[in-house]
């Protein structure tokens, strides 16, 4: 007999709680674009069910939340990253339907988290980590940039400051930091992380969903209307041209696939 699939995307419902884990643990639950598309369209479908008023996500196992966006994935998907996302990009599709789920989204943040993993942990309405995650945003170790859209979500959660540090040095932060800058909003030990997510998912779900879903849309509100003018627009867009073009993006795709650091030029 041939093997079941492996689903990428595991949907669990208990009573007012649904919880969506991230399956791909060999691959320290990286994300792909039939996931994201797959995320959305379970999302949908518990938001027409009625009955959930909190969801939680998370990654399968210990070691990581997710990783990231497939680097395979990335490569077969001309500039997934480098790039900002149109509305029919996966990763765009399935952050619209976290925030458009009218009631909270728990990230239960149970390992690391880097990159478009981080971002969809950012997409969620709270976060709650294990305290020997890691977090980070890699592009410019990798010779790429990030989405306006995507920066545009730290700036509004943790400020200026901690956005430019996160993206300019590249660095990885821990879960103590992560909290004290406001990336998350609770750190707990691994023996302590799943019981206090699902007490406080199941405390969320008994409140008035009326009232939860009106204050979630006011709160979204504020995150969707900063936006660039259209020169700024313009303005990025050819430097993003111009990044997708040189040899340091090329550089930084090969060593990222040799395992190496990379050598950049400025070029």
């Amino acid at each position: 007999m041939p093997e079941a699939e492996v689903k990428e995307l595991i949907i669990e419902e208990k009573d007012s709680v649904c919880t969506l884990t991230i399956n791909r643990p060999e691959k320290r639950n990286s994300l792909t674009s039939n996931l994201l598309i797959e995320m959305d369209s379970e999302l949908k479908k518990i938001k027409n069910g009625q009955k959930t008023r909190c969801i939680v996500i998370r990654g399968s196992g210990d070691k990581a939340f997710s990783s990231g966006y497939d680097i395979s994935a990335i490569g077969k998907i001309k500039d997934d990253m480098m790039r900002d996302y149109t509305d029919d990009h996966p990763l765009i599709i399935a952050s619209k339907a976290i925030e458009n789920f009218p009631y909270p989204v728990i990230a239960m943040i149970n390992g690391h988290a880097f990159g478009g993993g981080l971002e969809l942990a950012l997409t969620c309405d709270l976060r709650i980590a294990v305290d020997n995650a890691l977090f980070g945003m890699p592009p410019a170790k990798l010779g790429v940039i990030y989405t306006y859209t995507g920066i545009r979500k730290f700036l509004n959660l943790i400020g200026l400051g901690y956005t430019k540090e996160l993206f300019l040095t590249g660095r990885n932060i821990d879960a103590q930091r992560a909290e004290k800058i406001g990336l998350v909003n609770y750190v707990l030990p691994k023996s302590e992380l799943e019981d206090f997510t699902y007490k406080l998912a199941s405390e969320i779900s008994g409140n008035a969903p009326l009232s939860m879903s009106t204050m979630k849309e006011m709160t979204n509100s504020w995150q969707k209307n900063q936006l660039m003018s259209k020169y700024d627009e313009e303005l990025v867009k050819e430097m993003i041209l111009k990044v997708q073009e040189s040899d340091d993006y090329k550089e930084g795709q090969k060593a990222f696939a040799e395992k190496r650091k990379p050598k950049f030029q400025g070029r």
